[in-house]
């Protein structure tokens, strides 16, 4: 039987060529409209092709990448995408992906990525430092975000309920999380995947900024624990999805010491303001946390997936693991494997990326970029403030503002709700920007995100004069 490989003859050619078709795309990057217009069923139909048993040819294969992918991508590059939090990836970024690629290592156990192992833990420490930890701090390189506050949680729930993992849980377990109003999603379906239950979450009220009520989470912690619950962790917001609001760390921090509960800051948006030095009061207590989840492809432009778990105590995260770690894997003791420190066996170097561009570019110049966009969000803010029929509906903290159009002729709530969407939707359909709906305290709005390099103060102007000429020539 003769033997075969998956090589392909001038592969270098076509390294090229796909080169040329993405530099392209990124010429063209600023070009209207944001979001492709065709449905997912046309879509599908436009795509759909048999299982490819007998394969083609590259150059065919070239040709539907620039007439059917690209043209059905969103560009979220484009600097007035400005929905969610994601963000237009850095060059470098980019290029240390490739290399990534290109290298292929497995960094679940050292030997097979020795480089990217410590490029893993040399990331993790310039992270750790940020946010100042020092000590036996560690982590790892995950997804996002949604995994980010899992592993977090899980290393929480080990911490403080011992060895759940082994025994499981009590289907009558009393254990309790602390969330504002504030809390994302995931923190949601964390506790739900880890078998605590939605139902043991506690969301407590905020203050007039959105911060969580430091007074209500003590009231109600006390009261658990009179009526025998098992309060276990407290999640404060080091940015927060909707307003970007940060909870008083330090406040909830000590709350955290008095009742030896864990305190885990979801900063996965907001922790790059770490870096822009007339924001780091806002985290302040945050070096006390028992754990912290920052998305390095969120506000540091790393392309994504890169989200970090940070873990104050290693030792903790290690234990969590290897409590379900198969023998068969286990290596040199003296050697780093992360398969001890997270859900994933077979995994990528997230890594390479982040510490590519942190390379290229500095913590500096890309705290100036962060500046910018928090500079963006207050003049956004400024103009809409002195429109008539404009309402700002959050404290703009960080680079997140959050509007509402409210007509002289309306004064049904649910109308005005319904026009917000409205709005979304005839700017999408404009071309000019791309923004997210938001519900804050029952009033709905739209939401722009600033964490985008490229967005300017001409792109202020023009998502102002775009949105102010929608809302003017609506027929109500």
């Amino acid at each position: 039987m003769s033997t075969d490989d998956l090589t392909i003859e001038n592969f270098e050619d076509y390294f090229r060529d796909i080169s040329e078709i993405i530099f392209n795309y990124r010429d063209n990057l600023n070009q209207e409209p944001l979001i492709p217009s065709i449905g997912y069923s046309d879509l599908y139909k436009t795509l759909y092709e048999d299982i490819p048993y007998h394969g083609v040819e590259i150059e065919k294969l070239l040709i539907d990448v620039k007439d059917k992918i690209i043209p059905n991508s969103s560009k979220v590059g484009h600097p007035r995408f400005l929905a969610w939090m994601n963000n237009a990836g850095s060059d470098a970024g980019i290029l240390g992906d490739l290399i990534n690629t290109g290298l292929n290592q497995i960094p679940f156990m050292y030997k097979a990525g020795p480089a990217a192992t410590v490029i893993e833990d040399i990331v993790i420490q310039w992270m750790g430092q940020l946010f100042g930890y020092s000590g036996d701090f560690g982590g790892t390189l995950v997804s996002g975000g949604t995994t980010a506050n899992l592993i977090s949680l899980l290393v929480a729930r080990e911490a403080k309920a011992k060895d759940i993992m082994i025994n499981g849980i009590d289907s009558g377990s009393k254990l309790l999380l602390y969330v504002s109003e504030q809390g994302h999603t995931t923190i949601e379906r964390a506790i739900g995947i880890l078998g605590i239950g939605t139902k043991n979450i506690r969301k407590i009220p905020t203050d007039n900024q959105f911060r969580i009520d430091i007074a209500a989470l003590e009231i109600q912690i006390e009261e658990d624990v009179l009526n025998n619950y098992q309060p276990f962790c407290v999640v404060a917001q080091g940015g927060s999805a909707n307003v970007g609001v940060v909870d008083p760390i330090d406040k909830i921090a000590e709350i955290c010491k008095k009742y030896n509960l864990w305190l885990h800051v979801d900063a996965a948006y907001g922790g790059a303001a770490m870096l822009v030095k007339g924001k780091r009061h806002l985290f302040q207590g945050i070096e006390h946390a028992d754990s912290i989840t920052v998305d390095p492809h969120k506000w540091f432009y790393i392309p994504t997936e890169a989200g970090l778990v940070l873990i104050k105590n290693k030792g903790k995260l290690f234990d969590t693991f290897t409590k379900t770690s198969c023998k068969a894997y286990k290596g040199n003791n003296a050697e780093k494997n992360y398969l001890d420190y997270g859900l994933q066996l077979a995994r990528t170097s997230r890594a390479m990326k982040v510490w590519f561009a942190f390379k290229t570019y500095g913590f500096d110049r890309i705290g100036k970029c962060i500046e910018q966009n928090i500079f963006l969000a207050s003049e956004l803010k400024n103009r809409f403030i002195s429109e008539p029929n404009w309402e700002v509906l959050n404290p703009v903290n960080l680079s997140i503002v959050c509007l509402r159009y409210i007509p002289d002729s309306i004064n049904d709530e649910k109308r005005i709700n319904d026009l917000q969407g409205i709005i979304l939707n005839k700017l999408e359909e404009s071309g000019k920007a791309f923004l997210t709906p938001v519900t804050i305290k029952s009033k709905n709005g739209i939401r722009i995100c600033f964490a985008n390099h490229r967005t300017s103060l001409e792109d202020i102007a023009i998502l102002h004069e775009t949105l102010t000429s929608i809302a003017k020539n609506l027929e109500l």
